[in-house]
C-alpha cells in the first residue's frame, strides 16, 4: 500500500542518537556538555554509519524547542559547526515536543516533492541549560516567568494569553491530570506502566546500545566517563517504591515523578532518503515512510495530542491498528501511552513501547520525535513485522504521528 499524494518514495536509510542524560546541573553526565555539540555527534556519527560523506547531503533540519543560547539557528549553525560544505541547505524549525518528528516529516516531504535526494533530521535539546519549571496547582505564573533561569521565562508569553487561558492549564502536568481523569486512568495503573518502563529499559539495555553513539560526558564526582547508556533507567527501582511518591502537581493528584518522563539532555538524528539515493549510495532501508501526519486538540488537553494525529495517520494509511507490529508512544507522561491504547483499544501492552519510554529513558524534548521515529523502525526489523507507528505528543495540544513500512 503507497501512501496518498505522493510522487518520490522516501526512506529511513540511517538513525543514530546520543544516551539521554538526566538534566542535572549537579550529576547529570552531560552537564557541562553543550546540545549543539551533541548534535554535531549524532551529523558525524549516521554519516559513518551510513558510509556517507556529508557532501551527499542536500540539507540539514534540525530542531529544539528553545532555539537561544547553544541551540540558536540549529540547521544552519551545527551543520556548519560539524564542517560540512557549502552547499548543504540547513532549516531550524520548532513546534514543541514533536520538533524532531517533525523535521522527518519535512524531510520527507522535500523527497517526495522532488527537492532533494537526502535529508538529515531531527533534533536536540539540554533541558540542563533550558530546564522546564514544575508548575503546580496555585502558583503565581508572573512570578514564575519573573524569576529567570527556565524555557518559560525565556519565551516571555504575551500576558494577553492570561486573559485567554489560566497557564498553569497550559501545563503539561495539569494536562497529564486532566488526561487521567478524562480516561478514568487510575494512580495504580500510571505507577505498574512506569515500572515496566524502567524494567523493559533496563531488559533492552543491549538492543538501544545499537541506536547510540557513545558520548564523553562527566561522572557524578565530576571525572571523565564515556557514557554508553541512558542515566534515566533505575535497576533498583520498585512497585513500592514508586507508589510511595508524592504527587507533584497537584496535592491530590495521580501524577508524580515516576510517571513522569525525566527532563534530559541528548540529540537525535535520522537520514531520510529518496529511491534513487538509496541506489545511488547502495544504502540499506530500515524503513520506507509509509504515512506521516500530525493532529490537534485543545491546548489544555496537550497531552492528549497523539491521538488526534494518531487518528489522521491511521485514516491517511488505509491501515487498522491490527496492522501494526510495534507502536511507540512518547511517555510524556504515563498517562499518554495507556490514555492512546484504550482509545483505540490496544489490548497487548507488549506492542507498546516494548524497549521502555520515556518515563525511563528520559525526554530531551527536542530530540525524542527522531528517537521514537528510529526506535520504531528498529524494533520493527526484530519482529519481522511489516507497520509500525510512532506518535508523540505536544506543547498547545500539537501532536505529530509516523507510520513506518517495513522493506
Amino acid at each position: 500500500m503507497k501512501p496518498a499524494s505522493t510522487g518520490e518514495e522516501a526512506f529511513l536509510v540511517g538513525y543514530v542518537r546520543t544516551p539521554f542524560g538526566r538534566a542535572d546541573p549537579r550529576r547529570g553526565v552531560f552537564r557541562q556538555v553543550r546540545s549543539d555539540d551533541l548534535a554535531v555527534v549524532v551529523l558525524h556519527e549516521v554519516l559513518r554509519r551510513t558510509g556517507l560523506d556529508s557532501a551527499a547531503v542536500d540539507a540539514v533540519i534540525l530542531g529544539a524547542v528553545e532555539m537561544l543560547g547553544e541551540q540558536a539557528h540549529p540547521g544552519t549553525a551545527i551543520p556548519f559547526l560539524a564542517g560540512f560544505p557549502e552547499h548543504v541547505v540547513g532549516l531550524s524549525l520548532e513546534r514543541a515536543c514533536t520538533t524532531a518528528m517533525m523535521a522527518v516529516h519535512v524531510a520527507t516531504m522535500q523527497i517526495r516533492c522532488g527537492l532533494a535526494d537526502l535529508v538529515l533530521a531531527g533534533g536536540l535539546d539540554s533541558m540542563t541549560h533550558f530546564r522546564i519549571p514544575t508548575i503546580k496547582d496555585g502558583m503565581d505564573m508572573e512570578a514564575v516567568i519573573r524569576e529567570g533561569g527556565h524555557m518559560l521565562a525565556a519565551m516571555n508569553p504575551n500576558p494577553r494569553l492570561f486573559e485567554r487561558v489560566n497557564p498553569i492549564e497550559l501545563n503539561g502536568g495539569q494536562g497529564a491530570e486532566r488526561l487521567a481523569e478524562q480516561y478514568g486512568i487510575d494512580r495504580e495503573t500510571m505507577d505498574r506502566w512506569a515500572l515496566r518502563s524502567h524494567q523493559r529499559a533496563i531488559a533492552a539495555r543491549d538492543l538501544l546500545r545499537q541506536e547510540i553513539v557513545p558520548v564523553e560526558g562527566l561522572d557524578p564526582d565530576g571525572a571523565p566517563v564515556l557514557v554508553r547508556d541512558d542515566q534515566g533507567p533505575r535497576p533498583d527501582t520498585s512497585y513500592e517504591k514508586i507508589a510511595a511518591l508524592p504527587p507533584v502537581y497537584r496535592p491530590d493528584g495521580r501524577i508524580t515523578a515516576a510517571t513522569s518522563s525525566g527532563q534530559a539532555d541528548g540529540a537525535a538524528i535520522c537520514m531520510i532518503a529518496s529511491e534513487a539515493a538509496v541506489r545511488r549510495h547502495n544504502l540499506t532501508p530500515l524503513a520506507r515512510i509509509h504515512t506521516i501526519a500530525a493532529g490537534a486538540c485543545a491546548p489544555t488537553d496537550l497531552i492528549r495530542s497523539a491521538i488526534p494525529a494518531t487518528r489522521r495517520a491511521l485514516e491517511r494509511s488505509g491501515l487498522a491498528l491490527g496492522d501494526l507490529a510495534v507502536v511507540e508512544v512518547n511517555e510524556a507522561f504515563a498517562s499518554a501511552p495507556i490514555a492512546l491504547m484504550r482509545e483505540f483499544g490496544i489490548r497487548d501492552e507488549a506492542l507498546v513501547n516494548p524497549n521502555g519510554g520515556a518515563c525511563a529513558l528520559g525526554h530531551p524534548v527536542g530530540a525524542s520525535g527522531a528517537r521514537l521515529v528510529g526506535t520504531t523502525a528498529l524494533e520493527l526489523r526484530r519482529r519481522g513485522g511489516r507497520y509500525g507507528l510512532a506518535t508523540i505528543c505536544g506543547g498547545m495540544g500539537q501532536g505529530a504521528a509516523t507510520i513506518l513500512e517495513a522493506v
